[in-house]
């Protein structure tokens, strides 16, 4: 008891003494603010664009700091040079230099906690084959009086990349067989697309694009047409790495049956008496309905995205992850390839492929059956829209 009583008599005292104590701390001195770094080379985009920013600290409510534009950017005279530099193998020196400016873009979304819709971006204009995946780069960020930094990545070429079970001998595209008829039921089918691996990408995301038009009535009767629109939805078949090649071929395999695509529109479209909507567009001679579009990423594109995923194991610390030397954020490449208009029709009418599965499967599927679809292909007798 006596000790217990001797404790609390010393924590007692020890808060009195405390308290006496001066207590004014200025937790904003001394601070230096990080500068961060957001930018993704695209050798296809017409623009290369990349993000410079700083880190923020100031008294008061700091998401009120957030809104405002100067807490965040640069001035263009605190820079003393901004550029990419292009590296050879084997050279030392940069065998290219691009020059970034900064340009102001008005259409930031207003309803996060930074400030919008304006914002600065520096960039330069992508010049005709002089970004080549045979050479390094080099984002150097030179200020005039604070640290330095700068980063490296290489980037990822698409020119020849195709899916190599799509072509036909005749250089034709036969399409996609998503689903076959047996006397008009629906039998949907296991497909498997195949590609060689591109050069710099470690990872792959494969999607395939449907587009339909939605045309809108007045009335259920569908005599009266309100308005028509071409849409599109977007169905993510998976993501590769290297753990998905096929060995023995040397390509990368992606195997799916196609149900869960009619079941993902099935749940991602209205259905509504007053909306009929004609599956992909007709051309004169064929309707085209689908694209199967691939995004790639580097090493340090994918290192990021995997230390971001949500996290979902028992130990919730999530790793730092940047290669922006002296800074933070990531300096990585990306790219894309789009197989384009594939046919809504899986096959000649003189194959051994149905050639109207597909349409039919829209039409009757369990999970699409009240969506409406037709075929806007006025030769095709049995699901046309007329």
């Amino acid at each position: 008891m006596n000790k217990i009583f001797s404790l609390s008599i010393i924590a007692v005292l020890s808060l009195a003494v405390f308290s006496s104590c001066e207590t004014d701390v200025d937790l904003t001195a001394p601070y230096a603010s990080t500068t961060v770094v957001f930018g993704l080379l695209d050798p296809q985009a017409p623009e290369q664009y990349i993000k410079i920013t700083k880190t923020f600290l100031g008294d008061g409510n700091l998401n009120d700091y957030a809104l405002i534009r100067d807490s965040s950017e640069y001035k263009w005279e605190e820079f003393s040079s901004l550029y990419i530099e292009a590296y050879a193998d084997g050279n030392p020196n940069p065998v290219d230099t691009f020059n970034l400016t900064p340009i102001t873009i008005e259409n930031k979304d207003v309803n996060g906690i930074f400030y919008g819709p304006e914002q600065t971006i520096y960039h330069f204009p992508t010049p005709t084959g002089r970004l080549r995946t045979d050479r390094k780069y080099k984002l150097v960020v030179d200020f005039v009086s604070r640290p330095d930094v700068f980063a490296w990545t290489n980037v990822i070429p698409t020119s020849n990349f195709s899916f190599t079970n799509l072509q036909a001998p005749d250089g034709s595209t036969p399409g996609l067989n998503l689903a076959g008829t047996n006397s008009g039921s629906v039998s949907y089918k296991d497909l498997t697309l195949y590609w060689y691996p591109a050069e710099n990408a470690e990872i792959y995301d494969l999607s395939l694009r449907f587009y339909y038009t939605e045309n809108k009535y007045f009335d259920n009767a569908l005599t009266q047409l309100e308005s028509s629109t071409l849409k599109f939805i977007d169905w993510k078949i998976g993501t590769y790495n290297s753990a998905d090649i096929n060995n023995a071929l040397g390509q990368f395999e992606a195997s799916f049956n196609s149900e869960s695509f009619f079941s993902f529109l099935g749940n991602n479209l209205i259905a509504d008496p007053k909306i009929r909507r004609e599956a992909g567009v007709y051309d004169g001679i064929k309707t085209t309905a689908f694209e199967l579009r691939m995004g790639f990423a580097n090493n340090e594109l994918q290192t990021w995205l995997s230390v971001n995923n949500p996290v979902t194991g028992i130990i919730q610390e999530r790793p730092n992850y940047t290669n922006i030397v002296g800074g933070l954020g990531l300096f990585a490449s990306r790219a894309k390839a789009i197989k384009l208009d594939i046919p809504l029709r899986n096959g000649s009418p003189s194959s051994s492929i149905p050639p109207n599965g597909n349409i039919n499967a829209l039409m009757n599927s369990i999970y699409t059956s009240d969506l409406q679809f037709c075929d806007p292909n006025p030769n095709n007798s049995v699901y046309s829209c007329n």
